[in-house]
């Protein structure tokens, strides 16, 4: 349901529960107006100075105090939302707040949307929508490296970035098409080899972005770690030496685990989602084929694996099929990373160990009774991650499912248009493919919008914010 944009509206913007100050935000041209109603006598909200802090008595329409309160006034256009707004901070618990919005309901506002402040500042021109996503990203995160990621699309790197493709394409489109008006004089404006190489470019900026999401999901998300092995070489136990506690039953009975177990961990400033699995074998029992079935599963999905052997034992054919899984997985393009775990350092190490036909990004020795190796264990675990990227100041990663998919289509039409250059066909072909290209950087950043898709955006943000 669609409300009009002139409307005062009023939402709670901290999280549900009980704290000490709860904050109670109030946005549209009657702000001022509709707050000043809820004040003790002779008190009026233009007469405070703007972005200080005032103390003040909130009163119900009878002059009932309500709540003792904190109140700051924005005034357009320098507020979060780009119109008159007003902080409200109260006492926290259930009932103050809620009492507050309701009377504020009473006297002209009506309650807030998910997302309708942030909706508000983009149309405002406070926000971009790149940037009006990345305020949903920052309340989401769950690392620091996820957060930096987050502060970096908000701060306008990824959109200063998107502009200047923009221009770029802008250029050398009007370029094509002042060709295109003087065709009958044989005058060209465009050079087509210097009009190749800018495609090509811009085609290398686009795919680095493009190969830049599955790294922007992990920092966002947590980089999922898959600990796959035969049974009873020690994956649950290195599990919780990594967890710093017993998440995990561990046993000498081979097929303990028989189903996925996950949870996570923080390590230089990154979340590692740990994924034990169940011991990879040839069995006919129904539950532990199933719980098989979802380690295969778990290894295809995850962005490293820990291939677990254990070196006291002699290789035999279980091994030898996951090796063949890690060739797989190691030949195809998932960019998923392997490092080799050489479990159970503490025993005397067998004659014939598990050795691997394709290079690691990391072998080491481990022992999850003694802790011997877990050390370097994390060492590689970051290394890995940062090989990706991810301690990289300043780069851009994509990390939004939608701007990827424009940004896939922009280098299909970019293809298009390098095509029809590659087969001479006319100037008018190559710019009507660039039009699409600078569309969907337009739809990226959201020059190009439609309700849908900034209805589809704002629903996944919470109320009040």
């Amino acid at each position: 349901m669609q409300f009009p944009e002139d409307d005062t509206i009023a939402a709670i913007s901290s999280p549900p529960g009980r704290g000490a100050i709860v904050c109670v935000r109030v946005s549209g041209k009657s702000a001022f107006a509709v707050v000043t109603r809820l004040l003790e006598k002779d008190k009026r909200v233009e007469s405070f100075a703007p972005r200080t802090l005032h103390l003040v008595w909130l009163v119900d329409s009878n002059g009932k105090r309500l709540d003792q309160v904190t109140l700051a006034r924005y005034v357009a256009p320098n507020s979060y939302t780009g119109e008159n707004l007003i902080e409200i901070f109260c006492h926290g618990g259930k009932w103050v707040p809620a009492l507050i919005v309701e009377n504020l309901c009473h006297v002209g506002c009506r309650l807030a949307e998910p997302g309708e402040f942030t909706r508000r500042a983009f149309f405002n021109n406070k926000l971009d929508l790149i940037q009006a996503e990345a305020v949903e990203d920052i309340i989401a995160a769950e690392s620091p490296a996820g957060l930096q990621n987050a502060l970096q699309h908000l701060e306008g790197r990824f959109s200063e970035r998107m502009q200047q493709l923009r221009e770029r394409l802008l250029h050398t489109c009007a370029l094509l098409e002042l060709g295109l008006d003087f065709s009958e004089e044989d005058v060209e404006f465009a050079d087509r080899a210097q009009l190749r190489a800018e495609l090509e470019g811009l085609e290398k900026e686009i795919t680095f972005l493009l190969a830049s999401f599955q790294r922007g999901q992990a920092l966002k998300e947590g980089w999922r770690v898959a600990i796959i092995g035969k049974p009873n070489v020690g994956k649950s136990s290195l599990m919780n030496m990594l967890l710093r506690q017993d998440r995990v039953i561990v046993s000498s009975i081979p097929g303990t685990t028989r189903d996925t177990v996950e949870d996570s961990f923080m390590l230089d400033g990154q979340r590692f989602r740990l994924i034990d699995t169940a011991g990879i074998r040839t069995s006919h029992d129904e539950i532990e084929s199933q719980g098989i079935a979802r380690s295969r599963r778990a290894a295809e999905e995850a962005h490293i694996i820990l291939f677990v052997g254990d070196q006291s034992q002699p290789v035999d054919h279980f091994d030898e099929a996951i090796v063949a899984e890690c060739s797989r997985f190691v030949s195809d393009a998932t960019g998923k990373k392997i490092i080799f775990v050489r479990n159970k350092s503490d025993l005397l190490k067998a004659s014939n160990t598990v050795r691997l036909p394709f290079s690691v990004e990391a072998e080491l020795e481990t022992s999850a009774q003694t802790g011997a190796g877990i050390a370097e264990l994390e060492k590689a675990l970051c290394a890995v991650t940062n090989a990706n990227g991810s301690d990289r100041s300043g780069e851009v990663v994509l990390t939004n499912l939608r701007h990827k998919q424009c940004l896939e289509k922009a280098l299909a039409a970019l293809l298009c248009a390098k095509k029809s250059l590659d087969e001479n066909l006319s100037a008018e072909f190559v710019a009507a493919d660039l039009r699409e290209v600078i569309h969907q950087i337009g739809v990226l950043v959201g020059e190009v919008t439609t309700e849908d898709i900034l209805g589809e955006i704002f629903s996944h943000f919470c109320i009040g914010k």
